[in-house]
């Protein structure tokens, strides 16, 4: 009748067992990729977050008192420190700032970090302006 096929089960296990091993091997790169990519996610999320709560303590102080050299001390919370590698704050405070008019300050926020490499990630910066109201009061 027909010739029998001894061993062609073997191959097609064979086969099987490689294209599983390919499939596996591609999975473990995404998954790993993709948390990566969360962690800078998360890292960022936490930038934005301590910049935010810098520029809200910034834009309270006193209006006088509101100087680059007065911000130069200001630091990131501890778990900022933790959470971005080598973070650097950069503040810069500018009286009479033609885009916010006569009596205002700008305040200029940059926050950087370094990423996985050893690069620099791209930054967060974040810019308000501060006014002094009327009476000499902000």
């Amino acid at each position: 009748m027909g010739r029998s096929r001894r061993g062609s089960l073997l191959a097609e296990m064979a086969m099987s067992a490689v294209m599983l091993m390919i499939a596996m091997s591609l999975i473990a790169r995404v998954v790993g990729w993709t948390a990566a990519e969360r962690r800078n996610l998360d890292r960022r999320q936490w930038a934005v977050q301590e910049g935010a709560n810098l520029m809200e303590r910034l834009s309270a102080r006193p209006f006088e008192s509101l100087t680059t050299d007065a911000v130069k001390n200001t630091a990131l919370s501890p778990e900022a420190v933790r959470t971005l590698p080598d973070a650097q704050l950069q503040i810069e405070v500018t009286e009479h700032d033609p885009s916010g008019g006569d009596d205002s300050k700008r305040i200029a926020l940059g926050l950087r970090w370094r990423n996985r490499s050893g690069g620099w990630e791209a930054p967060v910066r974040l810019t308000s302006w501060v006014y002094r109201r009327k009476g000499g009061q902000r």
